[in-house]
């Protein structure tokens, strides 16, 4: 116990101060890294207005607009959406979302660039802030909760270098709806603590505590030892005082092609890909130090 303590001691912190400035999709898979870690957000955590600003892209076929204006999700569990086995976590809770972003300006946010590769893509798009297990519960959102895209203001995908991000102009502003502040250095140590913020799988809103592998001086990118998924990518990294760091790009598969034959001509379920012993090199985040936002 003590020692999970310690692990959470850099965002405990947070709590004491306001965060600055006040407070295809099978391309971007993960692994587990040694055990499950992933946990929900508490909404009275230290990480709660970070959460608030964790956004879920949705393709427009899974929500539709009733004539009330409200809008009704087309969720169904993650049991019902992977053959899973059922030692994983999770599988009663709904899927959603196929990447995750985050909120950089009032109308604007941050995701992988190859979660919107095209404009029409970004068009069909809709984005739901701090969509958490509470929240998932119910079927259907306010207007006020769903926003649009209005515009692609930058966007690269350029993964052979490490290069992945956009910046995507909202139809209106999120209000309510703290922006993260960017750390001005993405430059940190093996072994420094971070906190990872995502919708795997187009899950609920978790949070899972990793530590970083490698951040070469010049590099692009950041490599985390974290628990991530599809539906991560474009995810934000946070450090201990709750400025980003950069948002997932790539890293391991989530499970093997053979695990999936095996499935369908045996039956049975998969398990998802477990890293131990080194034997992963670590979830890619780009650092967002390279962006002029």
């Amino acid at each position: 116990m003590n020692y999970i303590l310690l692990l959470l001691l850099p965002f405990v912190l947070i709590a004491c101060a306001p965060l600055a400035p006040e407070v295809d999709l099978s391309q971007t898979s993960a692994v587990i890294y040694h055990e499950d870690t992933r946990q929900e957000v508490e909404k009275t955590s230290s990480v709660s207005s970070l959460a608030q600003a964790t956004v879920t892209l949705v393709e427009g076929r899974l929500i539709s607009q009733n004539a009330d204006t409200t809008w009704s999700l087309g969720t169904r569990p993650l049991e019902k959406s992977y053959p899973l086995c059922a030692d994983e976590k999770f599988l009663k809770q709904p899927v959603l979302g196929f990447c995750s972003g985050v909120l950089v300006a009032p109308d604007k946010i941050l995701t992988a660039g190859h979660c919107v590769a095209e404009k029409d893509i970004c068009k069909n798009t809709k984005f739901i802030f701090g969509w958490d297990l509470e929240r998932s519960q119910h079927k259907t959102l306010a207007n006020s909760e769903v926003f649009h895209c209005k515009n692609i203001l930058r966007q690269e995908n350029n993964r052979s270098k490490g290069i992945d991000y956009a910046i995507i102009e909202l139809d209106r502003p999120a209000k309510g709806i703290q922006p993260v502040s960017i750390a001005k250095d993405a430059l940190h140590k093996r072994g420094d603590l971070v906190l990872s913020l995502s919708y795997p799988m187009g899950l609920p809103l978790k949070q899972d505590i990793g530590k970083v592998l490698e951040s070469a001086d010049g590099s692009y990118t950041l490599k985390v030892e974290v628990d991530t998924f599809m539906g991560s990518s474009g995810s934000p990294l946070f450090n201990g005082k709750g400025e980003l760091l950069g948002i997932l790009s790539s890293g391991m598969e989530d499970f093997l092609e053979d695990d999936i034959y095996r499935v369908q001509s045996e039956g049975g379920c998969i398990n998802f890909h477990r890293c131990k012993n080194g034997t992963c090199f670590g979830e890619r985040f780009f650092k967002t130090s390279n962006i002029d936002l």
